[in-house]
């Protein structure tokens, strides 16, 4: 399926032996035929928790040599731990931000573990992205500190950059990361584009330790997902365990859903990059399963709109300029002051 022929800033590379056996455990078929498990592969584009876990639960994992089947037992173990060490320092965040009254969502890894995969551990993530109030920039940088994590980068403000990076002291051996973010993108074509209020509105509760954690909206998942990979810079490894979230996603929409995604993702100036990201998503899985959403997305999507947004990547000033034309007046001044802070400390 191709949609839009102005996609060179997307374009995705998948290994052929890879997609047989990703197709063959989404699809709960019989491992592929007369082919090897290419198991530092799947490491390096992040799947290898995921499908030794669907391995292990059809119980096709006793089809590889012993070695490879008490490997990947092993580091299943391995992965549980880790989820487990992660979770106890999420629902730490979780409860140190009800005093000051902290409001934030999270999103990417930390969501879609809870919401599409069979165990959270199958999703590892190296750190938390935490979408909080922008009202509550200040308030959020100072809660973090109080739980003795440092920032990663100076701060230079919020209207040049949606987030900073922080990471946990030296006594939990610095191990824990959080991406705070204001807004869910760093690339200017998407700031401000989705509300704060509107994600937090339609927002989920799911389980973390004896906890509650708020996460985004199956429909704003998908945005959110397809946007982090959409902001990448052109030639930029996509790998594929964020594919993989997308087609699930995408696989998981209700019909009301689906009217959701159309209207929220033209707000957001996301139809393209959902359409494009869903279009390699797809090649992961049963292609039927999902074309209602690609031809629904592809219904709403503008050729003129992805020529634009190739601009703002290929062109750095061009993305500055037209970010800067859609500030609101008072934030235009700001932008600049944020600007030359930032160039200061670079």
């Amino acid at each position: 399926m191709t949609y839009l022929s102005k996609k060179r800033s997307f374009e995705v590379a998948v290994d052929k032996d890879l997609q047989s056996w990703i197709k063959a455990c989404i699809s709960n078929k019989s491992r592929p035929a007369d082919q090897d498990f290419p198991q530092t592969l799947f490491e390096s584009e992040g799947l290898l928790p995921w499908l030794a876990y669907r391995l292990h639960e059809s119980g096709a994992l006793e089809s590889l040599p012993t070695v490879q089947q008490e490997d990947l037992r092993l580091s299943l173990r391995r992965w549980s731990l880790m989820h487990l060490d992660c979770e106890s320092e999420l629902e730490k965040v979780i409860l140190s931000a009800e005093t000051p009254g902290i409001r934030f969502l999270a999103f990417k890894g930390h969501s879609v573990s809870r919401t599409l995969y069979p165990n959270p551990a199958c999703r590892p993530t190296s750190d938390f992205d935490l979408l909080i109030d922008p009202g509550q920039v200040k308030e959020a940088r100072a809660w973090l500190a109080d739980m003795s994590y440092s920032p990663l980068q100076n701060y230079v403000g919020t209207v040049w950059l949606g987030a900073q990076s922080w990471s946990s002291s030296e006594d939990s051996g610095g191990r824990f990361h959080v991406d705070l973010h204001w807004d869910y993108s760093n690339r200017m074509y998407f700031r401000h584009r989705l509300g704060f209020e509107d994600i937090w509105d339609g927002s989920l509760k799911v389980p973390c330790g004896d906890s509650m954690l708020r996460v985004p909206c199956r429909v704003d998942d998908l945005i959110l997902a397809c946007v982090h990979l959409a902001a990448f810079d052109p030639g930029l490894h996509i790998r594929l365990i964020w594919l993989l979230d997308i087609y699930l996603l995408m696989a998981a929409l209700s019909e009301p859903d689906l009217s959701d995604l159309l209207e929220r993702a033209q707000a957001a100036r996301a139809v393209e990059a959902c359409l494009v990201f869903g279009e390699r998503a797809a090649e992961l899985g049963e292609t039927e399963k999902v074309r209602p959403v690609l031809e629904a997305l592809a219904a709403v999507a503008s050729e003129q709109r992805m020529k634009f947004y190739d601009w703002t990547l290929r062109s750095r000033a061009f993305d500055l300029g037209a970010y800067w034309l859609r500030l609101p007046l008072k934030e235009k001044a700001v932008f600049f002051g944020d600007l030359i802070r930032w160039v200061k400390i670079r």
